[in-house]
C-alpha cells in the first residue's frame, strides 16, 4: 500500500472528510485529494504533522513506499546543502567584511601618522607621492639621480660614470674597493624598486625605510632634501614620473 492510500485509510478511519483535514492542516481540499490517489504526496514536515494527528509512526506512513522515502531523503540531503552553504557563504562574508574593516582601520590610522606633523614641522606625507630629482652631488662619479615614492614604494634610478674615479692604472681590488663604497653608500647602479615603504621623522630628518633600503633625508627647504651622502635632490612636479619608473624597473628585471 502506497502512501497516499495509507493516507486515506487514516482519514476514513478518524471520520474526517478531505475538507476537515485539509483545514487542520492548513491546505486545500484538492492537496488532500492528490495526495490520496497518488499524484503528490506530503512535504517531511506535513508527514510529521499527520503522523502527529493520526498518532501513527512516521514508519508505518511511509511503509513500503520507496519511491517517497527516497524522495524525501533527496530533498533533506538538498536542504543539508543548502544549509552549510548558507553557513559557509555567511562566515565568508564575516572574514571579507572583518578584513575590509581591518584593512580601512589600518588604512586610516597610516594616514593619520603619516599626516602627523613634529615639532620641525615634518610629516610623513611631504615624500609620500612625491619626485625628487638631484640637484647636487659631492660625488663625482653620479652623474643624474631620481628619487620617487608613491603609497608603498619607491623608486630610485641613478646614472652613475665608472671611469669618474678609476684610472688605468689601478688594481682589480681597488677598483672592486670603489665599487664597495658606492654600494655601502645605498647607490644602486641604475634603476631599483623598493616595496613597503615607512617614514618617520626626527627633528628635521626623514627617515625612510623600506625592503633592501635604508636612507636618511635632512629638509634643507619645501623643495630640497638631502641625503646621509650629501647628495641633494629637489622636488620635481610631476604625477607620472613614479608609474613610468616603476614600469621600467619592472621591464627591466624581467
Amino acid at each position: 500500500m502506497d502512501i497516499g492510500k495509507r493516507l486515506k485509510q487514516k482519514r476514513q478511519e478518524a471520520n474526517l472528510t478531505q475538507k476537515e483535514l485539509a483545514d487542520l492542516l492548513f491546505v486545500s481540499r484538492q492537496t488532500i485529494s492528490s495526495w490520496e490517489v497518488g499524484r503528490t504526496y506530503p512535504d517531511l514536515e506535513t508527514l510529521v504533522k499527520i503522523s502527529e494527528l493520526f498518532a501513527t509512526p512516521l514508519d508505518d506512513l511511509l511503509k513500503e513506499d520507496s519511491q517517497v522515502i527516497k524522495d524525501i531523503s533527496e530533498k533533506v540531503k538538498k536542504s543539508e546543502r543548502r544549509k552549510i552553504t548558507s553557513i559557509i557563504l555567511a562566515v565568508l562574508l564575516l572574514i571579507v567584511t572583518s578584513t575590509s574593516i581591518i584593512y580601512g582601520i589600518k588604512q586610516y590610522q597610516h594616514s593619520q601618522l603619516n599626516a602627523h606633523i613634529n615639532q620641525e614641522g615634518l610629516k610623513p606625507n611631504d615624500l609620500l607621492n612625491s619626485t625628487w630629482e638631484m640637484n647636487y652631488t659631492p660625488l663625482d662619479e653620479l652623474q643624474q639621480s631620481i628619487l620617487s615614492f608613491d603609497e608603498k614604494s619607491l623608486v630610485l634610478w641613478n646614472n652613475r660614470n665608472y671611469m669618474a674615479n678609476i684610472t688605468l692604472d689601478m688594481e682589480d681590488e681597488e677598483i672592486s674597493e670603489i665599487h664597495g663604497r658606492w654600494l655601502e653608500m645605498g647607490l644602486v647602479e641604475g634603476i631599483a624598486t623598493y616595496e613597503d615603504v615607512t617614514i618617520e621623522v626626527k627633528g628635521d630628518t626623514y627617515i625612510v625605510s623600506a625592503y633592501g633600503y635604508s636612507q636618511e633625508f635632512k629638509k634643507l627647504s619645501d623643495t630640497i632634501i638631502q641625503d646621509s651622502n650629501g647628495i641633494e635632490y629637489f622636488k620635481v612636479s610631476s604625477n607620472n614620473t613614479h608609474d613610468d619608473l616603476y614600469s621600467l624597473a619592472e621591464l627591466m628585471t624581467e
